[in-house]
C-alpha cells in the first residue's frame, strides 16, 4: 500500500546513512547511527510532544512497517531508539528494522517516516480515594490496531517489517548478525 493513499498523515522526515558516529568505547556493531532528517513542514513543537502515535515506515512510498509508541518523549524519542540501534542493547526486533532500512538506504532506496497521531484528552482518573480529572495521552495501541486492521482488509495481510504480528520469522543473516552482536559486545 502506499502513503499517498493514507489521508491525514504527518510526514515526519527521511531517514538518512548520515548520523553521528560512535564516541563510546562499547563494541557497536555499526560506527554510524542512522539520522532523521525532519520535514522542513514539521511542526517543531511536536518532536517531543507527548502524544499517542503510530508510526509509520516507507521505502520508496510503500509502507513497510507500522509500529505505535506512548513514548513521553513524543516521535523524536521513539525514533531514537530505531536509529541508534547497534551502537546499544537492541531488542531483535528494533535492531532488525535499523538493519533493514539500512540494506534499503544502501541499495538507493528511499526510507521515510510518517505518523498519525491523537492529542492527550480531559478525562476522569480514579484514585485511590477520588477520581480527578486529568489530561492524559490515549493507548497508542488502540490506534495501531485500527491502522493495521485497515490495512490488512485492503492487503491480505500486514506490513512486510511488522514481523510479530504477521507470524514470520526475522530473516536468518538478521538474527545471525544479532547473536553475533550480542556475542561481541559482551566480550569485547
Amino acid at each position: 500500500m502506499q502513503i499517498s493513499h493514507v489521508p491525514g498523515v504527518t510526514r515526519v522526515g527521511e531517514i538518512t546513512l548520515n548520523g553521528k558516529e560512535y564516541k563510546g568505547k562499547k563494541h557497536v556493531f555499526h560506527k554510524r547511527k542512522l539520522a532523521l532528517d525532519y520535514d522542513a513542514n514539521f511542526p517543531k513543537e511536536l518532536k517531543r510532544k507527548h502524544v499517542s502515535l503510530v508510526y509509520i515506515f516507507c521505502v520508496d512510498g510503500e509502507i513497510y512497517k507500522i509500529g505505535q509508541s506512548s513514548c513521553g518523549t513524543g516521535i523524536e524519542g521513539c525514533m531514537g531508539f530505531y536509529l541508534k540501534s547497534g551502537q546499544d542493547d537492541p531488542g531483535i526486533n528494533r535492531f532488525a528494522i535499523n538493519f533493514l532500512m539500512r540494506e534499503k538506504l544502501t541499495a538507493g532506496n528511499k526510507v521515510e517516516v510518517y505518523m498519525i497521531y491523537m492529542e492527550p484528552i480531559e478525562v476522569e482518573v480514579p484514585g485511590l480515594f477520588k477520581s480527578q480529572k486529568m489530561v492524559v495521552p490515549v493507548s497508542a495501541k488502540g490506534i495501531e490496531e485500527t491502522c493495521l486492521s485497515q490495512y490488512n482488509a485492503i492487503e491480505g495481510c500486514v506490513p512486510q517489517w511488522n514481523f510479530q504480528e504477521n507470524d514470520d520469522t526475522i530473516p536468518d543473516h538478521i538474527h545471525e548478525a544479532f547473536g553475533q552482536y550480542k556475542i561481541d559486545r559482551k566480550v569485547k
